[in-house]
């Protein structure tokens, strides 16, 4: 294998996920049989977008580390994502010059009408350029806005935390409620880490970098964002009212991480744009009719990155602020550069020191341009050529249908109490799904499916979206996401010359349910090739411990005793101390617990070998013996016979 092409098996190498952009479709004829979306009761794709999105965030997604084929599993949501670093140069410093390519095979195509889907199409066909950005979901007839009326685009330089959301939908304001269409804009790093950009105010106390600002916007990784006047990409000659015009208008963000590395980002790219449906009451006919709202879905890329000493990483780009994002360079302060080149719009090839990296999709881009009609299998990318001659082939479908939808949710609860179908007691060996095929000569094939997964302790019940006619009951939906149909990973086999075939199986298993129901739990049982068994247990209790790792148990067989197991406590519930702590304003912070929210860590007991080992932040400290950021002053570890 090519020395300069590696996987996220690397050290420091993480996963990210990025989406793509643009529309591609696949007409349907008839052989899906998938309900509608019970959101605003239409064959569109449910408008509200908590639903669609809640558990993929990268906070929620916390991986294990990736292998030789790029490979990463969230072992909480489920999530398959595969993150591949081709090029990769090495210099002076330890900011990135490097081109990686991502693809979440657990996203699903996206409907669009009664016939057709969709996924976001990419400059990579069915993979996407993986880079840092910030991303939010919008009323495409108003792009990236805030709810100050008297200077809507200033997306950045909010001056109230009333203005964070921005309003309701701007042709049907009844029929469309801010959060049915709005996703807040969220850093994404492909490495991991970033978060939802939560507005920042004295009041919460979170400590920000005495330098720069002034600093508006904080996350839980403790990242600072100040504000950019003017995005790069902005035409001012663009038509009035065109996309073009509405997409550039607004303000980047300049963030700083706590390392602090500096981001630039203020290169707008267009990631999709999907419609979505409601019902409004027409006063002049006494009917309820259909209103439709197209969701667009922007990101703003980095022209620079630059490190606390000087060093710097810039990108150039060539793509309109309505278009899919197009990288044509990267290049560094120490001289190292990497091309990239383009045929009708797709990418076709890397150059870095003289060697080209070569993609192939399945129909030759010199025929069939970008566009976002083109039908989806029709541009897979299907090989990565190296230097060296060796590839990565990739086959089979990259994308599933929408997964099931749970009709009348509010109706009949009985479905809280579904079990999801435990892949790890099922003996089979044959896989079918996306393949991968290695330079190695090593495959590997990835099994996904629906599992349901969810919350407990959900609050505030339901309620009705859009409109109904006087004296028709309408079909209600939970005000907070309580539980719902996602693709997971349900098994991997890896097999090739020499080799004994790998197995690994995974099930997933959520206690789901409104409030009183409380200290609910999402667990994961993973099967590996040696028959070992871990169980993975999350907490899932609304606004409490959602998204933490409560504990993790590892048995030699599925039927022994744990031979070890760790438990770890977090400063959830009653604030002692300081913490939990709210990092900043959030229109529904408590939704979002996990992005809004320091938890710090308290303990962990590990039991090993009838030994127990301990580390616990002490309680000497007035209350706990944490910093401003959550971050331990003073611990103690001991170990001790396990009782």
């Amino acid at each position: 294998m090519d020395k300069t092409m590696k996987t996220t098996a690397t050290k420091y190498r993480k996963n990210g996920s990025t989406n793509g952009s643009r529309i591609q479709y696949w007409i349907v004829l008839g052989v899906l049989t998938v309900s509608p979306p019970c959101f605003a009761q239409s064959a569109v794709q449910g408008v509200d977008l908590r639903y669609d999105t809640l558990l993929k965030r990268q906070d929620r997604n916390k991986t294990i580390p990736g292998n030789e084929f790029g490979d990463q599993h969230g072992i909480e949501s489920g999530s398959l994502t595969f993150n591949v670093v081709d090029v990769d140069i090495p210099g002076n410093n330890k900011l990135a010059v490097e081109f990686r390519r991502t693809l979440v095979a657990t996203d699903t195509l996206k409907r669009i009408n009664d016939q057709a889907f969709a996924y976001p199409a990419t400059r990579l066909g069915d993979w996407a350029i993986s880079l840092p950005k910030i991303e939010g979901t919008f009323d495409a007839a108003v792009g990236w806005i805030t709810s100050d009326s008297s200077r809507p685009s200033m997306n950045c330089s909010v001056t109230q935390r009333g203005f964070v959301e921005p309003p309701p939908g701007q042709q049907y304001p009844d029929a469309f409620r801010a959060h049915m269409f709005w996703n807040p804009p969220t850093v994404h790093y492909p490495e991991g880490g970033g978060g939802l950009l939560v507005y920042y105010s004295t009041f919460e106390n979170m400590p920000v970098p005495s330098s720069g600002g002034p600093y508006r916007w904080v996350t839980t990784s403790h990242d600072a964002a100040s504000c950019i006047a003017t995005l790069k990409n902005r035409n001012i000659s663009a038509p009035n009212g065109s996309s073009e015009q509405i997409f550039g208008r607004g303000e980047g963000y300049l963030v700083v991480r706590p390392d602090g590395t500096k981001y630039w980002f203020d290169w707008m790219a267009l990631e999709s744009s999907l419609p979505s449906k409601s019902t409004a009451y027409n006063t002049a006919s006494g009917q309820i009719v259909e209103v439709p709202l197209q969701q667009a879905t922007l990101a703003l890329y980095p022209t620079r990155v630059e490190d606390r000493f000087g060093n710097w990483v810039t990108y150039t780009y060539s793509n309109k602020s309505n278009e899919a994002v197009k990288l044509d360079k990267i290049q560094s302060s120490d001289g190292r550069v990497i091309d990239i080149a383009y045929v009708n719009g797709y990418l076709t090839s890397v150059t870095a020191n003289g060697r080209t990296w070569l993609y192939v999709y399945g129909t030759d881009p010199a025929i069939s341009p970008f566009h976002p009609l083109v039908p989806l299998f029709t541009m897979p990318l299907i090989e990565v050529r190296n230097p060296d001659s060796s590839s990565w082939r990739y086959s089979g479908a990259s994308r599933s249908p929408p997964a099931p939808t749970i009709m009348q949710p509010c109706h009949d609860l009985s479905w809280t109490q579904r079990v999801n179908p435990d892949a790890t007691t099922v003996g089979d060996t044959d896989f079918t799904g996306y393949t991968v095929d290695s330079p190695s000569g090593a495959r590997a094939v990835f099994r996904i499916g629906p599992v349901l997964l969810g919350r407990s302790a959900v609050i505030h019940g339901c309620y009705s979206p859009g409109a109904s006619a006087p004296g028709q009951t309408s079909n209600q939906v939970p005000r907070h996401f309580l539980g719902g149909y996602r693709y997971a990973l349900t098994g991997k086999k890896v097999t090739g010359l020499g080799l004994t075939p790998l197995i690994w199986k995974y099930s997933y298993q959520s206690d789901i349910g409104f409030a009183p129901m409380a200290n609910g739990t999402t667990r994961t049982k993973v099967l590996g090739p040696d028959g070992a068994l871990d169980t993975y247990t999350f907490g899932n209790t609304y606004a409490v411990d959602e998204g933490l790792l409560l504990s993790h148990t590892r048995a030699a067989t599925p039927q022994a005793q744990p031979l070890q197991s760790e438990t770890h406590t977090y400063a959830t519930g009653a604030v002692v101390g300081g913490f939990p702590k709210l990092i900043g304003f959030f229109p529904d912070a408590y939704d979002r617990v996990p992005a809004t929210f320091l938890r710090p860590k308290l303990s962990t007991t590990k039991v090993l070998q009838a030994t127990q080992f301990r580390w616990a932040v002490d309680t000497t400290c007035s209350g706990r013996c944490l910093d401003a950021l959550g971050r331990p002053t003073r611990v103690t570890r001991s170990s001790a016979p396990n009782p």
